[in-house]
């Protein structure tokens, strides 16, 4: 089995830029310019997100950019603020801008509320901090807690994508525009996961901690903030914190998994429906991949087991670990081969379908019992570089040439050239 040490390094004080026509580029990291090798990104959307832009903003002082100021009552505009922001923003008003008596009764009643608030905080078992701890270890993003960016999702079709950032906001980029749709609202906190829905340009998933919301961004608008009236709100009260979703190929069917719920619901979404895919002593779910000719659903769970769903009669092929769960995985384009790596072992495993119902025949006997080891990713020593180690997360790109592997403790992308026929072959690219 190959290991790391066989990669090329990137040579000190550079960084690598891309691959063209079987040759890798690099450049010093001050003065890196794609367009030197190639034009092939040149109508690609400019990110840079700054600490700056990702301050939270309240609702008040987002309309006094965009309006000229007016004169309102103070009675209808508390009326406002309680409508779109809640009591205590209310009483935060009110300590700022009412009669002298309003000020100070406002201000001691934020006082109190802050101090029950404490209170409880301490008297209770820190359930919201087990909470975010929890989605922290699960997150295929490094550093999840403190990360300015939580996740991406490129757009199946076209140049978009899709940046979810630590003010719980996500924000469109698209090539063939310079408007950048802001999707935002209070009830979205703690965004876990990003999925575009196939067959789509405007409907984008959003999985966070208290349930899913369906944003439909008309690419025709100007509106940079869409309001919460263009999205659907998808939410089971045992269901959270949502940690994984995944389309059906058709877009007509959304499943996602939640940490502390045994059941994957499988959503069908104009209808707020849904139907239950649940197995004896099963745990929460965290991982949940579909493969790309939609015949197939894999589920990882918190624990051990991971299973493979048939997605025409809902039987599930039940698989377990030696030790850990499974961190990350991905799909082959043509849907035959399923990659995964777990929290314990530094190891990329494969498994199989060379015919996509054999692993449900009744008749298993010539069929492999157990995943097959293909990459040993143990941290290795480059030129001075280490790399390697426990997986963070693997993608396979939608052409079936590369994987990029990233890791939970060493700083490199490993990007792998990958052959599935004749037989599953990684090369260190």
């Amino acid at each position: 089995m190959k290991a790391l040490n066989i990669f090329q390094a990137p040579n000190d004080g550079e960084i690598t830029l891309c691959e063209v026509d079987g040759r890798v580029h690099s450049m010093n990291y001050e003065y890196a310019n794609i367009s030197a090798f190639t034009t092939t990104t040149e109508n690609h959307p400019k990110i840079h997100i700054t600490r700056d832009l990702l301050h939270t903003y309240s609702l008040a002082d987002e309309k006094r950019t965009i309006f000229l100021p007016v004169d309102e009552p103070l009675l209808k505009r508390l009326l406002q603020i309680y409508y779109e922001q809640g009591f205590l923003e209310v009483l935060q008003t009110i300590s700022e801008n009412g009669p002298l008596l309003a000020r100070k009764g406002a201000s001691l009643a934020i006082n109190v509320i802050q101090g029950v608030n404490a209170l409880k905080r301490k008297l209770s078992s820190n359930d919201y901090d087990d909470t975010l701890m929890q989605i922290a270890d699960i997150s295929l993003t490094k550093n999840w807690l403190q990360s300015p960016i939580r996740c991406i999702a490129w757009h199946y079709y076209s140049t978009k994508i899709a940046v979810a950032a630590l003010d719980d906001s996500v924000r469109i980029y698209s090539s063939d525009s310079y408007h950048v749709p802001l999707l935002k609202c209070k009830q979205q906190k703690n965004i876990t996961c990003l999925a575009w829905r196939p067959l789509s340009h405007s409907d984008i998933a959003v999985g966070c901690e208290n349930g899913i919301f369906i944003w439909n961004i008309d690419p025709n608008s100007l509106v940079t903030r869409p309001s919460i009236n263009n999205a659907i709100i998808l939410y089971r009260i045992n269901h959270k914190p949502v940690v994984s979703l995944a389309w059906s190929l058709r877009g007509d069917l959304l499943a996602s998994a939640a940490a502390c719920d045994s059941t994957i619901l499988v959503w069908n979404v104009e209808l707020d429906e849904t139907s239950a895919l649940k197995r004896p002593g099963s745990s929460g779910n965290v991982l949940l991949k579909w493969s790309p000719t939609g015949n197939k659903l894999f589920s990882a769970t918190i624990g051990l087991i991971f299973r493979m769903w048939e997605c025409q009669h809902w039987q599930a092929e039940r698989w377990s670990l030696l030790s850990g769960r499974i961190q990350a995985a991905c799909w082959s384009p043509c849907g035959t081969v399923l990659l995964f790596a777990t929290t314990e072992e530094p190891l990329i495993y494969a498994l199989s379908f060379v015919q996509t119902d054999l692993i449900f025949a009744a008749n298993s006997k010539n069929l492999p019992n157990q995943a097959i080891p293909v990459y040993d990713l143990t941290k290795v020593d480059i030129d001075g570089l280490i790399v390697g180690g426990i997986v963070q997360n693997m993608e396979w790109d939608p052409k079936g040439d590369h994987i990029a592997v990233i890791f939970q403790d060493t700083s490199y992308v490993a990007i792998f050239k990958v052959a599935v026929h004749p037989v599953l072959q990684l090369n260190p690219r």
